[in-house]
């Protein structure tokens, strides 16, 4: 009895914490857009949006796609660390880890740039206007578009495009690892939340591991910059919590994580 008392005492205090952190990032994310539009503009907002996802869409497809493809040999081994439980988990395994990225992340996000190179002569018909007439203060220069949607010149661009992709869509694996094994240290169970470093793990190694070229090839292959990464922070932590406790609240999942 006093087992169950104490896991439905957990639900919902886990539950509590899911309302608090939708309403925050909900907060935070309406907070970024008033930042970013009085000290440059709204459209420079919604530049920094689709560029920042453009930027990890690889990682979010790669990191669903561990999921899907994830059964298999445990990364592992079913060994366990020198606290006594298990390094990562039977749900990390190499089929996620290898496959994930490679049957779903990578071959997907390259579709989506392959189309977005063949409708590049009329995407760019939008900063070309809008740039001249100063609509765009922080992305007012041509090259930030040309090389978020079709990386570059072609041919050259879509060698960086595909390095983008490869590296976040593995970065986001390496991630995932990480925040299993800080999971298991911190003696959090399968199943229960692990608030906000469930969407960080992947994501900030995503970027870390995407960023790599540009420091071998500067002013061709472009890190993203300050406010990208700040976003992206925010933006990815929102889209779980906030989609999670949507549904919970209509009723398509039992827990709001």
């Amino acid at each position: 009895m006093d087992s169950i008392t104490n896991h439905e005492d957990k639900r919902q205090r886990n539950t509590r914490i899911a309302k608090y952190l939708t309403l925050f990032f909900t907060c935070l994310l309406f907070l970024n857009f008033i930042i970013i539009s009085l000290l440059y503009s709204w459209a420079d907002w919604i530049a920094l949006l689709i560029f920042s996802l453009l930027f990890i869409v690889p990682a979010y497809l790669s990191n669903a796609g561990m999921v899907i493809v994830g059964k298999g040999k445990p990364v592992d081994g079913g060994k366990n660390w020198s606290d006594g439980r298990r390094i990562l988990g039977d749900h990390k395994t190499w089929n996620g880890l290898i496959k994930g990225p490679l049957y779903i992340g990578i071959p997907i996000s390259l579709g989506v740039f392959l189309i977005f190179i063949f409708l590049w002569d009329i995407i760019k018909l939008i900063p070309d206007a809008g740039i001249p007439l100063g609509i765009y203060k922080l992305y007012n220069d041509i090259l930030y578009y040309q090389y978020y949607f079709i990386g570059g010149p072609i041919p050259i661009g879509f060698i960086l495009i595909l390095i983008r992709i490869i590296l976040c869509s593995y970065g986001a694996g390496i991630g995932d690892l990480i925040g299993s094994f800080l999971k298991r240290r911190f003696n959090i169970e399968s199943g229960e939340p692990f608030w906000v470093i469930d969407s960080l793990d992947f994501a900030g190694i995503a970027i870390i591991f995407a960023s790599i070229p540009s420091f071998f090839l500067p002013g061709l292959y472009l890190a993203p910059d300050i406010f990208i990464i700040s976003f992206l922070l925010i933006l990815t932590p929102s889209v779980s919590i906030i989609a999670n406790t949507v549904a919970y609240i209509i009723g398509l999942k039992d827990v709001p994580w």
